[in-house]
């Protein structure tokens, strides 16, 4: 059973609008978010991959919830959502140069392990709260 239709509308809501704050937070200049991340290196604990991770995994999460009860299994929609985030990250990760930032090819690695954990909880919640 799928999500009821006005949580369903909820979480697309939340998604568009995450996802927009998401696009601008990645495109704004460098001097403008240079408090979060200092040039250092923390190998693995690196805070800017752990953001990269974090934003992405409420993403995944907030696709999940929005768009993963349309599809007839939850295996397409992993896939379908998946792939709709692999691509979000490597557009967002490609158009940063455009706006003074650097693309990052680790960054999207990061992207795409936050993702896949969101995605992950968020078809294990969807199927939670569709329970009978």
């Amino acid at each position: 059973m799928p999500l009821p239709r006005h949580l369903r509308t909820a979480f697309t809501v939340c998604f568009w609008a995450y996802g927009l704050v998401l696009l601008i937070a990645t495109h704004a200049p460098v001097d403008e978010v240079q408090f979060i991340v200092q040039a250092a290196d923390y190998g693995l604990l690196d805070p800017d991959k752990l953001l990269h991770m974090a934003a992405y995994g409420v993403l995944g999460l907030l696709a999940a919830l929005a768009y993963g009860g349309r599809w007839q299994t939850t295996s397409s929609a992993a896939i379908a959502l998946y792939v709709l985030l692999a691509a979000w990250g490597i557009v967002d990760e490609l158009t940063q140069p455009l706006f003074g930032r650097l693309a990052d090819a680790s960054d999207w690695v990061w992207d795409l392990i936050g993702g896949g954990i969101g995605l992950a909880a968020g078809l294990a919640t969807s199927r939670w709260l569709a329970r009978d």
